[in-house]
């Protein structure tokens, strides 16, 4: 009997390419999905009625559960990044989540799996850190089949991280560097995060577990702008930027509604995002990770 995935966020960067994989294995995805525009062009990676994006625009305990109530499997990516207040991230992060996770442990279904990021912690400055950090401690809990997975800033093809900087690098010739662009990253390529998912899916004893993910490369902010800097063969000037300038100009593009960054993107600035040692990893789920040089190159050359 085909066995059935609903994907909250499925539609997404990263959604997609689970979506990719998980369809080549012939479950069937169901995609809540407030923008059904984007989540009908992912019908063609399936076969006929494999795929079916759902229109998700009420996310009550009914809604949700009359969506997964057949399912097998739930994942969820989906998040916020621009809110006004700490209560909007509670509505749309923390309590759907809890819908959900209700929902999940009332129906019994297999297993749960929640995307956060690494750096979530009650104690966070960010807002949208914080309310990631509620949910994962809902999910303990309440649930003990479930995967907490962590990626660190996530890389491919159409990223936002990347496709910003480099639509700054052809737009400027002093590419800003907030800080001193000495806090380190730890990219992860998209399709190995898609992996790892999969794996999660396939193997039952995945789980009770977080997995922090990150690629075979540790950057600093200054180290990736002088890379990409490299690589496209162009002089730029990195200039340090105080975050108290870099917050003045988040706030503007948000008024503007500019999508080149906010203020809670910018709070990743501030701190490393790289894999703890506590947490499980890529070579925990016998993953071996893309090199991440070659992925940025092959990002670069495709912009």
């Amino acid at each position: 009997m085909t066995k059935t995935i609903v994907i909250f966020g499925g539609s997404g960067f990263i959604g997609s390419h689970i979506v990719r994989r998980l369809s080549r294995l012939g479950y069937r995805i169901i995609i809540p999905a407030s923008n059904l525009e984007e989540a009908f062009k992912l019908k063609i990676m399936g076969n006929v009625g494999q795929i079916l994006p759902i229109n998700f625009n009420k996310p009550s305990y009914e809604n949700i559960k009359k969506i997964i109530e057949d399912s097998d499997y739930v994942i969820n990516l989906k998040t916020v990044w621009n809110e006004k207040n700490n209560e909007q991230y509670k509505k749309k992060i923390y309590n759907l989540n809890k819908s959900i996770i209700n929902c999940i442990g009332e129906l019994k279904i297999k297993k749960y799996i929640y995307f956060s990021g690494i750096g979530a912690s009650l104690n966070s400055l960010s807002k949208r850190s914080r309310a990631i950090a509620k949910v994962e401690k809902y999910i303990q809990e309440n649930l003990t089949h479930y995967s907490i997975v962590r990626p660190s800033i996530v890389i491919g093809e159409k990223d936002k991280f990347l496709k910003s900087l480099l639509f700054i690098f052809n737009l400027s010739l002093f590419i800003p560097l907030f800080g001193k662009g000495n806090a380190r990253i730890q990219p992860a390529y998209v399709d190995d995060v898609a992996l790892a998912v999969e794996k999660l899916i396939l193997n039952e004893n995945f789980k009770g577990k977080i997995y922090e993910l990150g690629g075979n490369k540790i950057f600093s902010y200054k180290e990736l702008n002088k890379f990409i800097a490299d690589e496209i063969n162009k002089k730029k000037f990195l200039i340090p930027v105080p975050f108290w300038v870099g917050y003045l100009v988040a706030f503007i593009f948000e008024k503007l509604s500019i999508k080149l960054i906010n203020r809670e993107q910018l709070a990743l600035f501030k701190e490393d995002n790289l894999v703890g040692e506590e947490c499980h990893k890529f070579k925990d789920l016998n993953i071996k990770v893309s090199d991440t040089k070659q992925v940025i190159r092959k990002i670069i050359n495709e912009y």
